[in-house]
């Protein structure tokens, strides 16, 4: 039921990706099928896998390595987890990041990491319902211009 994604699931990856990304401030119309399978499913830097009970993918995972300093081991950051709303509560999700937890452990890697939405609290309970714990951190990114101005020293 989980497998890893091919170069066939990117149509279905792109509609669910943009699915997770239509939100005020997001631009989902930039995913594309093309998009997914050379920067995701064709990128060896990525672990993408689907589930897709009967060969229809319903759900995604996709993940890289990280490196956590503090405890200083190898992980697993745990980039994007999506589920059909159709398809969701038949244990899924669970399943993926379980598919994510032993490729990690199989790599040697230590821990899987991951977000959340502050207020998404259907993702809130999953993820406590796996037995994640809550760690007391905050999210930044630097992209677009505020990347390019750094970048060069004007930062």
């Amino acid at each position: 039921m989980i497998r890893r994604a091919v170069a066939a699931d990117a149509p279905a990856l792109a509609g669910m990706l943009r699915a997770l990304n239509d939100e005020p401030g997001l631009e989902p119309g930039l995913i594309t099928p093309e998009g997914v399978a050379r920067d995701l499913i064709g990128d060896p830097r990525a672990l993408v896998l689907v589930a897709a009970p009967e060969g229809v993918p319903q759900g995604f995972a996709t993940a890289h390595p990280c490196y956590d300093s503090g405890t200083s081991r190898w992980g697993t950051f745990l980039n994007d987890l999506y589920v059909l709303p159709s398809s969701r509560r038949r244990g899924l999700g669970r399943a993926l990041v379980g598919a994510v937890a032993e490729a990690t452990l199989r790599e040697g890697g230590a821990f899987v990491w991951w977000d959340a939405d502050e207020g998404d609290e259907l993702a809130l309970r999953f993820h406590r319902g796996i037995g994640a714990r809550e760690e007391a951190t905050s999210s930044f990114l630097l992209a677009g211009p505020g990347l390019a101005r750094l970048a060069a020293g004007r930062g």
